[in-house]
């Protein structure tokens, strides 16, 4: 069963928990089930009956009520014009809720306003005041203005960004330049850097450009050479030469940070190298075994401890191609057959040794001359009677015993 004692007494406590003092008058009896009609009104000030009353309007004037100016008029919590009768088959709670005035700063300027609304929104909506896209309102939309009494609306600014060769334009209110790019999702990572600072206050007019940097760890691979060196190998023959080891190229490795800007490369810089691979050498084995050779001639057997494929030219006192004549030679012995002349690179080692060159007879290299390029060569020495023109391969049998061996050159120049 209904009873009005009960919703009496509900709203009461709801006007003292939300700290509405409460005045009744006595001489206002408590309304009954069988009271025709009437409304509660509750304000900031009062909670009071008003008996008879079939509008908003008539319930306030019965209670002695004004409607303030942009005041907000619910019945039953829901918006209700103050001429529009109550909904039928229930009684009609009337709450008044004045308007508040607050300060709303806009970019700095103030602007007084007088609202009842219930989100700082809808209260700019209603005082003319329109939000535009990357406007920043402090506090937000939805608090309610009776719970903040002071606002700032920062408009916002139309900029274009570039990015490389890209342009867009950025709609922001931020404060800064990096706070303006963080909120459309362009905040600069890493490296990156932005024309102003990302800390500088965004720009009211110009543009601001992006710098995309990155870098990169790449790693380069270069070839080493190897050297060549010469072996003494006593199991190959005199005057021969053998690849003993094939060369192979070593590998260094470089590892260098390359850095980007705007997608062009702009520096790089070796951070560590190492050898990955050593390179090998290349071994060329020369021969030091001699063995003796015994070679048959007119002038008989004839024992060679190294014999040669030679050029054999000849010469005599007055066939010395130098436009005068002489029969002195390089060691001191008079010019004649059996003085054998070779190039000035062998004469260190060979001076001395007994030879022997088939069509000529045995001999002794005791002079020095200018060579043939590319050749192994040899001169073969006459008197001017009994000289004979040599220009041909022929052998040359170095005669045994050999020298001692700091005395032979294992590889001839």
């Amino acid at each position: 069963m209904f009873s009005w004692q009960r919703l009496m007494g509900w709203l009461l406590g709801v006007a003292l928990l939300l700290g509405f003092p409460v005045f009744a008058r006595a001489a206002e009896p408590a309304p009954t089930p069988s009271a025709p009609s009437g409304a509660w009104v509750v304000t900031a000030e009062v909670v009071r009956w008003a008996p008879h009353a079939a509008t908003p309007a008539e319930a306030l004037k019965a209670v002695g009520v004004s409607l303030p100016a942009e005041a907000v008029l619910t019945v039953n919590g829901q918006a209700w014009k103050p001429d529009r009768s109550f909904p039928a088959g229930s009684v009609a709670v009337v709450q008044v809720q004045p308007a508040v005035k607050m300060t709303l700063m806009v970019d700095g300027a103030p602007l007084t306003l007088q609202t009842a609304a219930p989100s700082l929104g809808e209260a700019l909506w209603r005082a003319g005041v329109t939000l535009h896209e990357g406007d920043r309102l402090l506090p937000a939309p939805w608090v309610s203005p009776a719970a903040t009494r002071d606002a700032a609306l920062k408009r916002a600014v139309r900029l274009q960004v570039q990015e490389g060769k890209q342009a867009f334009l950025l709609t922001s209110a931020a404060p800064t330049v990096g706070q303006a790019l963080a909120e459309a999702n362009l905040a600069p990572q890493g490296l990156e850097t932005t024309v102003p600072g990302d800390v500088a206050p965004f720009p009211e007019k110009g543009s601001v450009v992006l710098h995309r940097v990155w870098e990169k760890v790449v790693l380069r691979q270069l070839p080493v050479a190897f050297t060549s060196k010469t072996e003494a190998r006593a199991d190959l023959p005199l005057d021969t030469v053998k690849v003993v080891q094939e060369g192979q190229y070593g590998l260094q490795v470089q590892r260098m940070r390359v850095r980007y800007e705007d997608g062009k490369e702009v520096g790089r810089v070796v951070e560590d190298t190492w050898l990955a691979r050593a390179p090998q050498p290349r071994i060329v084995g020369y021969g030091t075994k001699i063995t003796i050779q015994t070679l048959q001639t007119p002038d008989g057997p004839v024992k060679c401890w190294r014999v040669l494929r030679v050029y054999a030219t000849s010469y005599s006192p007055c066939r010395l191609g130098v436009g005068h004549c002489s029969d002195k030679t390089f060691s001191g012995a008079t010019l004649r057959k059996g003085i054998v002349a070779v190039k000035r690179s062998w004469y260190g080692y060979m001076a001395g040794q007994k030879v022997y060159v088939p069509g000529y007879g045995f001999g002794t290299i005791a002079d020095i001359g200018g060579g043939i390029p590319g050749r192994y060569w040899i001169d073969l020495g006459y008197t001017d009677s009994d000289y004979q023109s040599w220009h041909q391969w022929t052998t040359l049998c170095f005669v045994a015993p050999p020298p001692p061996p700091n005395q032979i050159p294992w590889i001839l120049p």
